[in-house]
């Protein structure tokens, strides 16, 4: 039986590109966006393994635990 992942949520608003949680994700599921006029992180939520090591490393609050 599979269980379930609680994977956290992203919100981009507050995201400066610091890249610390792409570099934070030990199964690479974060990757860089980079428009001219933006630029994000973006999770790729079918790789996530719900470690939350990406809610521990964003200094701006984008990754947040989903309860």
């Amino acid at each position: 039986m599979k269980k379930d992942v609680k994977k956290p949520r992203f919100s981009s608003q507050n995201c400066t590109a610091c890249w610390k949680c792409v570099d934070a994700c030990p199964e690479k599921a974060i990757i860089r966006v980079g428009f001219l006029w933006h630029r994000h992180a973006k999770p790729l939520y079918y790789r996530c393994i719900g470690c939350n090591r990406c809610v521990a490393a964003c200094p701006h609050g984008c990754f947040m635990e989903k309860c």
